[in-house]
């Protein structure tokens, strides 16, 4: 069997779910409460951070998004019922980490040599945060913002229309797309690696409940992708010799935590909450993304 992968980074832009997700895999691991999920076998020494997320997750609260400047990396060694331990590392990077590096077209020394080292990636993405492709009538007030005299003096006015002019808005990095951001972040990342190719992508569908009814079954996940991130879809899956990708709805929440409060505390054990949909997914097993990209389970989409 493949050697364990040591080292997964989490990549997403802000409030996408990450830290989230962390806070309930660590609960899932380490009370053994899900039987088919790995078990913890140890975490790094700054377990502070984490039992603050946790605490949160555990009383049906939001969880406390990452803020910039405050990064914790969090490590942790993992194993499965056949005793195959893995080193999962979350640097928990804040998403407007991700996006200076889209703007500003860097990212830190330190950010770098963990890329360079990384074996698998999970990828995560939210239905309610996703920026969508501009219309035409967006990009034709922002080319108006950029060049507004070369527009004027090629504009032909034939009748004289009332002005429908709301204000124009000038162009930045921070307003494209998410998946341009997101493809163009795996694209450093692609360039920047060392480890052995294909590279592991889990791509992690945040908030599953919101969408789950429109994309049932262990295929609804790859379906909304395919659907709403098509630009991403299709940039992974070109790219098979880079990288080998499985893609997985996830509820860390299981609901919304106001409306569904009842019903979610209506469960013998809170990993029962969770909710995801993917390939080879056992009920309310949080890890298996983690599963995947630890080289647990063999290839293919």
């Amino acid at each position: 069997m493949r050697k364990p992968m040591t080292n997964i980074l989490s990549i997403g832009l802000p409030e996408v779910g990450k830290t989230t997700f962390l806070a309930a895999l660590w609960h899932v691991t380490e009370s053994g409460e899900v039987p088919a999920s790995l078990s913890l076998e140890r975490i790094s020494e700054n377990a502070k951070h984490l039992n603050s997320i946790r605490s949160d997750w555990l009383r049906f609260e939001k969880v406390g998004r990452t803020i910039p400047g405050q990064e914790q990396p969090t490590t942790l060694w993992l194993r499965d019922d056949r005793g195959v331990v893995g080193q999962v590392l979350f640097p928990d990077l804040s998403g407007e980490s991700f996006e200076g590096a889209w703007a500003e077209r860097h990212w830190t020394k330190e950010y770098d040599q963990l890329v360079s080292g990384a074996d698998g990636l999970l990828v995560f993405v939210h239905p309610e945060t996703l920026k969508e492709p501009f219309t035409i009538a967006e990009m034709q007030r922002m080319a108006e913002a950029a060049i507004p005299d070369e527009v004027a003096a090629n504009r032909q006015v034939e009748v004289e229309e009332p002005s429908t002019d709301v204000g124009v808005e000038e162009w930045s990095p921070l307003k494209a797309p998410t998946q341009v951001q997101l493809v163009d972040l795996l694209q450093f990342t692609e360039t920047t690696q060392r480890a052995k190719r294909p590279v592991r992508v889990a791509v992690i569908v945040s908030a599953w409940d919101l969408v789950r009814e429109d994309y049932p079954g262990e295929a609804g996940p790859s379906l909304w992708l395919k659907n709403r991130m098509s630009y991403l879809d299709q940039y992974l899956r070109s790219n098979f010799e880079l990288f080998t990708v499985r893609v997985y709805g996830v509820s860390a929440q299981g609901g919304d935590l106001k409306k569904d409060r009842d019903s979610l505390q209506n469960h013998a054990h809170t990993s029962e909450r969770i909710l995801i949909d993917g390939p080879d997914c056992s009920a309310h097993d949080i890890s298996e993304p983690v599963r995947w990209c630890l080289g647990l389970r063999e290839t293919g989409r």
